[in-house]
């Protein structure tokens, strides 16, 4: 198959308005290639690809705008016709980039943003590769080029390499969220769960008695909890730091992804699934008597998860009963020498819940 290098500009370039992501978009409908560079219907495809949420064009903008366009991997045209001397292409592979471009000179122009000038002129006219050939052999092109871009597909770094790079990044050279998410084109938002995440399995990883169980594939398991508010208070995870500095939670949580020995057999770590159950953790981790469960070695996750639903008061009728029962179990726990023994915050604590117990004396009839 024939190719060739060209410098073009963006208005040279046509949009595909029958690009297979649209297939599946409500209201998408075939277009003849003889209408492929009708204003109305450009406008559409254009549409399209800013509006739907799922193209996410405006991480791919924030990118390009602080990179300027970085043709690592070229848009592919084919032409389509030729205008006063000047030549028309249809985008074949890279309709997001193109569009990404066509809406960031418009912004730009009509005084939106204001591009750095080594951005816009990566802008102004960049390189394509144009595909060449009879019909039959640009048709077969196309096919085979978006069945392996599209289908076999790039293997992408999986999400622990990801977040390194991010870490990297941040560290060495960006100091901040929202410049490393410009750069790469995500969130910033996303950016900081990642980092978080990195660098809480790298306290893990540094950690005398569980170090030895830190893995990359543990990283998803991180980035869960980081995510989910409950279990990062629970952590007492800082964002100054970027460490847990609840020691005991951190220890308990490290179990819960350690292998451990019942009995003389090893067993595998309680946590196995990181989307599912580090999620039902923020439903343990502030209740005692779950949290209990789930730290005892010889118990499983399901068993805490039963008690903390049981613990779940399912409506108002029930929170008398609920508070009832969580007080009494407490009241249960402490040995008969703490019982024996109380210091002088436990004969106050004591002291209040007697005047309580006295008030809810005189509400029950004899």
């Amino acid at each position: 198959m024939q190719i060739e290098s060209k410098n073009v500009t963006a208005a040279q370039l046509l949009l595909d308005p029958n690009n297979y992501r649209f297939h599946d978009l409500s209201g998408y409908r075939p277009v003849t290639r003889a209408r492929f560079a009708e204003q109305g219907v450009q406008d559409r495809a254009l549409q399209f690809l800013r509006d739907t949420a799922s193209f996410d064009l405006g991480a791919l903008r924030d990118s390009i705008i602080s990179n300027g366009f970085v043709p690592f991997e070229q848009i592919v045209v084919e032409k389509f016709d030729e205008v006063d001397g000047l030549s028309r292409y249809i985008v074949v592979e890279g309709n997001r980039r193109t569009a990404a471009i066509k809406t960031i000179l418009a912004d730009n122009a009509g005084g939106a943003i204001d591009l750095r000038a080594e951005v816009l002129e990566s802008l102004n006219s960049f390189t394509v590769i144009e595909i060449l050939g009879t019909d039959a052999e640009r048709q077969n092109y196309q096919k085979t080029l978006m069945a392996i871009r599209h289908v076999a597909g790039i293997r992408e770094w999986g999400p622990y390499q990801q977040a390194r790079l991010v870490v990297e990044m941040y560290d060495n050279e960006e100091g901040a969220f929202g410049p490393v998410a410009h750069r790469i084109g995500i969130t910033a938002r996303e950016v900081a769960r990642r980092y978080r995440a990195s660098k809480a399995l790298e306290q893990m990883e540094q950690d005398d008695e569980f170090g030895e169980y830190a893995e990359p594939k543990l990283y998803s398991f991180f980035h869960e909890a980081v995510s989910q508010p409950k279990v990062r208070e629970w952590l007492n995870f800082s964002d100054q730091t970027y460490r847990s500095e609840n020691e005991d939670a951190r220890r308990i949580f490290y179990e819960l992804l350690s292998p451990r020995e019942i009995d003389g057999s090893k067993v595998g770590p309680k946590l196995q699934n990181a989307n599912k159950q580090v999620r039902q953790l923020k439903d343990i981790v502030d209740k005692p008597v779950p949290l209990k469960i789930l730290a005892d070695p010889e118990r499983n996750f399901e068993d805490a998860i039963r008690a903390a639903d049981a613990e779940t008061p399912q409506d108002e009728t029930g929170v008398l009963e609920h508070s009832l029962g969580v007080a009494l179990h407490a009241l249960r726990e402490p040995s008969i020498d703490a019982w024996l023994s109380p210091d002088e915050r436990a004969r106050a604590i004591w002291s209040e819940l007697v005047s309580v117990v006295d008030k809810v004396r005189n509400l029950i009839p004899e």
